[in-house]
């Protein structure tokens, strides 16, 4: 049975809100913005979360962007 922080990571995929994100920062972003978006997870209820596995999503995301598939 996978753990809460797996279950929220998979229902994060699942939406668009990493590539929002990564579209909002033009494929780059610091770490207050990367603190934000953390912050904006726990306020959406997405928490908890592996957020080594959220930055993972993130690069993910960005290399989608900016191989033209945004």
């Amino acid at each position: 049975m996978p753990s809460n922080s797996e279950v929220n990571l998979q229902r994060l995929a699942k939406t668009d809100l990493p590539m929002e994100f990564v579209k909002a920062h033009n494929g780059e972003w610091n770490h207050q913005d990367w603190l934000m978006f953390c912050a904006m997870l726990e306020v959406k209820g997405y928490t908890p979360i592996d957020l080594d596995q959220v930055g993972l999503l993130l690069e993910k995301n960005k290399t989608i962007y900016w191989e033209g598939g945004n």
